[in-house]
C-alpha cells in the first residue's frame, strides 16, 4: 500500500469512527479531509492505472457505509424522541399522598 492510500485508510477509519460515535460535525470534517487527499492520490496516478478503479469502488463502499450509518442513527434518534414525547396512559402524580382512609380502614 502506498503512502497516499495508507493515508486514505486512516482518514477513513477515522470517518468511521465519528459516524459510529454520533458525532456528525467532526465526521463532516472528516469525510472533507478524506476527499482532499483522494484527490491528491488520485492526481497523483498515471491514466489508466488499475489503482483509480480500486480507490473508486473504495470511495463508494466508504460513501454507502457512511450514509446508512447516518440515516440510521437519525431513524435512531428520531425513535427515542418519539418515546419521550409520549404522555404516560396513567400519569403517576407525585404530592397526592395515600388516598382518604377513614382510620379504621387502617387498623384493619
Amino acid at each position: 500500500m502506498k503512502g497516499g492510500e495508507a493515508q486514505l485508510e486512516a482518514l477513513a477509519g477515522r470517518l468511521r469512527a465519528r459516524v459510529a460515535e454520533g458525532r456528525y460535525r467532526e465526521a463532516q470534517g472528516e469525510l472533507k479531509d478524506y476527499c482532499g487527499a483522494l484527490r491528491k492520490t488520485v492526481a497523483a496516478l498515471a491514466p489508466g492505472d488499475p489503482a483509480l478503479r480500486r480507490l473508486e469502488g473504495e470511495w463508494r463502499r466508504l460513501l454507502d457505509q457512511t450514509r446508512r450509518r447516518v440515516l440510521a442513527g437519525r431513524a435512531h434518534a428520531g425513535a427515542r424522541l418519539a418515546r419521550l414525547a409520549e404522555t404516560p396512559q396513567h400519569p403517576q402524580r407525585y404530592g397526592d399522598g395515600w388516598p382518604s382512609r377513614r382510620t379504621r380502614e387502617w387498623l384493619a
